[in-house]
């Protein structure tokens, strides 16, 4: 029941910093960072597995290794993009929260160029000429 301890910790922590915006709102800030960083850290064995998952399949299936990394590092970016810019959300900073969104997006469209241009090389491939 991993989950509940994380829900448990998210809301104790949006709870306090609830209660702390009132006298000290700097440091009810820096708690839901320090609360979602806790619960980012308490979720990465279950990244890891989840990598280890994909590593195994693919190693089953003969995929080739350099588009499965370029896949998880693309889901690695929407994530902790994702992640950065709703604690700057939270935080009240919307501004750079779409700037992190959008070098999020930019960061992609850059690792997803391997893999685009492999799929066009076969595409004009199975084309006639």
């Amino acid at each position: 029941m991993d989950i509940i301890k994380l829900i448990g910790i998210g809301i104790s922590g949006a709870v306090a910093a609830i209660v702390l915006k009132e006298y000290k709102p700097a440091y009810a800030v820096c708690l839901g960072i320090i609360t979602s960083a806790v619960i980012f850290l308490l979720t990465l064995s279950e990244i890891n597995y989840v990598f280890d998952v994909i590593g195994t399949i693919s190693q089953k299936l003969s995929l080739d290794a350099s588009y499965i990394k370029t896949i998880i590092r693309i889901i690695g970016i929407a994530y902790l993009s994702h992640f950065g810019s709703e604690i700057c959300r939270d935080a009240g900073q919307n501004a750079i929260a779409q700037k992190i969104e959008f070098a999020g997006k930019v960061m992609i469209i850059a690792a997803s160029i391997p893999i685009l241009t492999a799929v066009l090389n076969l595409l004009i491939g199975i084309l006639p000429t």
